[in-house]
């Protein structure tokens, strides 16, 4: 078999390259490389059905290991994401939360001061019409705004 392929032009002087002494590890090296860096097949790998079963045939391990490698990479990072999409809705909820808490306050807030305005309003108008002081000879009020004057400052927005 092997003198059969001496026979043929181009086949012997490459067999016989590569069965000497120099050859032999070139032909090793060679088989190594291919070994772990496979064909480079450029854009030949983006074919769509032909492409990865190329890549699986002919590409070498290195490829291999890289392509997984990137797919955990992938998987890792979308975790995160996941993670921090979580978090962050989480982070949103509690703050709004907080949000609706301080308008809470804010509002039981106003109506306890509304009634204590209400009060006060009451008092003033009170006194507003009670009658004067005896021990005063001026006949004026206490300090403070009168009922028509405080109601003409809310016409106004005070």
């Amino acid at each position: 078999m092997i003198a059969a392929l001496y026979a043929i032009p181009y086949v012997g002087p490459l067999l016989a390259f590569a069965t000497s002494r120099f050859g032999l590890p070139i032909v090793v090296a060679g088989g190594i490389i291919f070994f772990y860096e496979g064909v480079p097949l450029g854009p030949l790998a983006d074919i769509s059905y032909v492409g990865p079963e190329l890549v699986n045939l002919v590409g070498g391990r290195v490829g291999r290991e890289y392509a997984a490698g990137e797919k955990a990479e992938d998987e890792l990072w979308e975790e995160k994401i996941k993670l921090a999409g979580i978090a962050e809705a989480a982070d949103i909820k509690t703050r709004q939360q907080d949000i609706d808490a301080a308008a809470q306050a804010y509002i039981d807030k106003q109506h306890r001061d509304a009634g204590r305005i209400a009060d006060l309003v009451s008092a003033q108008k009170d006194e507003d019409n009670a009658p004067p002081d005896p021990k005063n000879p001026s006949g004026c009020k206490p300090d403070g705004i009168s009922a028509g004057v405080s109601e003409r400052l809310d016409a106004i927005g005070r």
